[in-house]
Formats: C-alpha cells, sequence, structure tokens
C-alpha cells in the first residue's frame, strides 16, 4: 500500500526544485555583470593566459605526463588497498594472494612512470 505522504512529499520537492533554480537564475541576471558596449578585446577567446595575438607555434609540453600517471596509479592502489583493508579478517589468507598480484601489476605502470621522469627530454 502506497503511503499517504508521498504524493505531499513528491510536490514539495518539486517546489523546492523549482523555486532554487528560479532564484539561482534571477541572482545570475542582478548579479552579473554586464557590459553594453563590448569591445573586440572583451569578446576574443582567452586561453590559458595566452590571447589569440600569439602565434600558436609549439606543442604542448608532456613534462607533467609522469606525475599525472604516478598520481593515477597511486590512487586506484590506495582505493583497493583501503577496500582490502576492510575486509581483511573476513578475507584471510585466500584474499592476500589477489591484493598481491594486483600490486604486482599496479606497479608495472608506476616504474614506468618513473622511468620517464628520468628521462630529461620529457621537461
Amino acid at each position: 500500500m502506497v503511503s499517504q505522504g508521498i504524493p505531499e512529499e513528491t510536490g514539495y520537492i518539486i517546489f523546492l526544485f523549482a523555486a532554487t533554480l528560479a532564484l539561482v537564475i534571477t541572482l545570475r541576471l542582478v548579479i552579473s555583470p554586464r557590459d553594453p558596449r563590448p569591445t573586440p578585446e572583451k569578446k576574443a577567446p582567452f586561453e590559458s593566459g595566452s590571447g589569440s595575438w600569439i602565434p600558436r607555434t609549439d606543442h604542448q609540453s608532456q613534462r607533467y605526463y609522469p606525475y599525472i600517471l604516478m598520481f593515477v596509479v597511486y590512487d586506484v592502489i590506495a582505493m583497493f588497498l583501503f577496500a582490502w583493508a576492510l575486509d581483511l579478517r573476513a578475507l584471510g589468507a585466500a584474499g592476500t594472494v589477489p591484493i598481491l598480484t594486483f600490486m604486482v601489476v599496479a606497479l608495472v605502470p608506476l616504474a614506468y612512470a618513473l622511468h620517464l621522469a628520468g628521462q630529461r627530454e620529457n621537461w
């Protein structure tokens, strides 16, 4: 049997959503700055501190790639180790072999990232 309070709660949630949306739109229209006559410089795209007037002849540097790779590997390892540690008593020795296999497989990209970090042409 359906509870009698569900239609009332649904209406209340819809009202709160609509009221919040209206408040956000109203505040954006009232608070946001507007320039009645924007100049072409203000309309031009602005990307990462270099304007469109500077010719882009160089390619994107990949000197941070090893650090990004190391972060992702450490993050994934930490996530799985935390979940494994929470159930360590329930898993016992049978749960240790798969996590050690996972650690060996996950540390291969970490070793590769450390190898890349040691190469100076990446800088």
